[in-house]
């Protein structure tokens, strides 16, 4: 008995004192989180101080992590490059906004790739983003800016256009002037017909109105949310921007000076909060439809006669994507499209 203790205690001294005390070690991160959006939407909410990110993050690193969340740390548009230079550990970056300046991660405003139905779009996306093969990519792209990917909050997607009168096909768009958001929608509005019009959000309402303009293409629970139920006589779902996520990013550096096991427990973590915030984006989206019928707003599609023009249409977005993003996009692409078609196997 003496030899082994004896033997015990050689091992011990032969350890590092700091693999012991790294177990003890807590880390703190920083994250910058705007709520621009307010207590309606959970995709937002789940990043509050004392919510679901900071006490999910906290159980599974059994409290070796802890989120310090700072509210209205940078605007909006700074996110990302806060991130990237250290300014902050983590942020959610809403990537629609940025798709002129980085579209390789706004794949997502690719017409056809997941279903055009948000319930089931919405289940595709999320079994895309769990996917070790595109989480690989994004952490290869993202990592030149010196950031680690982490997970995605989904919204319902943009794909809806709220108008003033009814559309009863195609060829009413022709005469119709639309906000879009974002460059991609924008490509996509043109193709399919409409007059994108350029309107600042907050003016959405007044705007329809006044009639600068006969719609706005954005998501139901956006547009719901400001109003536009009280404006609009019809809701119609178009192919394009068929998800709209935020993507939560994490300043490399910082994620790498972590232990191997919190890198994990932090990585498991954030993809739980993203299946959490997916199931209740789609039943936020099927409740907001009753919505709509209880506010006398037309929920609708294109008749099938015009499907096969606006997915023909619609291609105009892909083609502009791929140009922008090049063979990155094109792996991409390939490795999201192999993640939906291996959802879309399951039971067969």
């Amino acid at each position: 008995m003496g030899k082994l203790l004896t033997l015990a205690f050689a091992i011990m001294l032969a350890v590092p004192a700091a693999a012991f005390a790294q177990d003890d070690k807590v880390y703190e991160l920083a994250v910058a989180w705007n709520d621009i959006w307010g207590p309606k939407f959970r995709a937002s909410q789940v990043y509050r101080p004392g919510g679901e990110l900071e006490r999910r993050v906290f159980e599974r690193t059994g409290g070796r992590v802890k989120l310090k969340i700072i509210s209205k740390m940078f605007p909006t548009e700074q996110l990302f490059q806060a991130v990237a230079t250290g300014k902050v550990d983590i942020a959610d970056v809403a990537m629609p906004w940025e798709s002129s300046t980085y579209p390789l991660w706004n794949w997502g405003e690719v017409p056809g790739i997941v279903d055009s139905s948000p319930p089931i779009g919405l289940a595709e996306e999320e079994a895309v983003y769990s996917d070790p093969k595109v989480r690989e990519l994004y952490d290869q792209s993202m990592a030149k800016y010196n950031l680690k990917f982490w997970f995605v909050t989904q919204w319902d997607p943009a794909n809806g256009i709220w108008s003033k009168g009814l559309i009863s096909g195609l060829a009413d768009l022709a005469n119709m002037k639309v906000r879009a958001g974002g460059y991609f929608p924008t490509v996509g509005l043109r193709a399919i017909g409409g007059t994108p019009v350029s309107v600042s959000g907050s003016e959405l309402g007044p705007a329809m109105i006044s009639g600068t303009i006969d719609g706005v293409l954005t998501s139901l629970g956006f547009g719901y949310s400001i109003g536009l139920a009280q404006v609009s006589k019809q809701f119609t779902l178009t192919p394009l921007s068929p998800t709209w996520s935020a993507v939560t990013v994490i300043n490399k550096k910082k994620f790498d000076s972590l232990p191997k096991d919190l890198q994990e427990a932090v990585i498991e973590a954030g993809l739980d909060i993203q299946r959490a915030v997916n199931l209740s984006t789609i039943a936020e989206y099927i409740l907001s439809t009753d919505i709509l019928t209880l506010a006398n707003v037309k929920v609708a599609e294109f008749p099938e006669s015009d499907k096969a023009k606006l997915a023909e249409a619609s291609k105009a977005v892909e083609k502009e994507w791929l140009d922008q993003t090049g063979k990155e996009g094109e792996e991409l692409l390939a490795a999201v499209r192999a993640a939906v078609n291996k959802y879309r196997s399951f039971g067969k």
